[in-house]
């Protein structure tokens, strides 16, 4: 019994001190390879990139979790008629879908939108185009998510391009 708890007790010590030894990059036979070739352009030693610090096992294995939906912020932009350009949505003036469109991070979304997932604490720029039909009166505004799971509800009010008579879906 003692000679298997030994044995035991040696077999976790090794483990232990592998899990533990950083891993060593295999980047440095290619370094003195470098060295060794004759070129007729010469490299300081600045041209060499820097070797990549890999860690111990257990930092690979127990890295930084991703950032969960609740500590990221989401934004959800609606557009309405503005029939009586106050600026201001009231019951009688109808939604609009997919009439004006946003561009948030060089990615176009179609109006109504529900944007997820944006950073904490970052400052978002937000440009909306027109159609043919209707014209956001706002045509940029920024955005801060200030706090973890922020949603922020934007409303953009439109003006009619043409004389036409907006239909409503129902």
């Amino acid at each position: 019994m003692k000679n298997y708890r030994k044995k035991l007790n040696s077999v976790i010590l090794l483990v232990c001190v592998a899990l533990f030894i950083p891993t060593v990059s295999s980047a440095t036979p290619e370094n003195t390879q470098l060295n060794q070739q004759q070129t007729t352009e010469s490299f300081s030693r600045s041209d060499v990139l820097p070797l990549e610090k890999k860690g111990n096992i257990l930092n690979i294995i127990l890295d930084k979790a991703p950032a969960i939906s609740t500590e990221r912020g989401t934004l959800v932009i609606e557009a309405f008629h503005d029939l009586n350009k106050n600026q201001q949505r009231d019951d009688s003036e109808p939604n609009l879908y997919d009439a004006i469109s946003c561009t948030l991070d060089d990615i176009d979304y179609l109006i109504p939108a529900f944007i997820p997932a944006l950073d904490y604490n970052a400052r978002y720029k937000i440009s909306c185009q027109g159609t043919a039909e209707f014209q956001p009166t706002i045509n940029q505004k920024n955005v801060l998510i200030a706090r973890r799971g922020q949603i922020i509800s934007m409303v953009i009010p439109c003006q009619s391009s043409s004389p036409k008579t907006v239909t409503t879906p129902k």
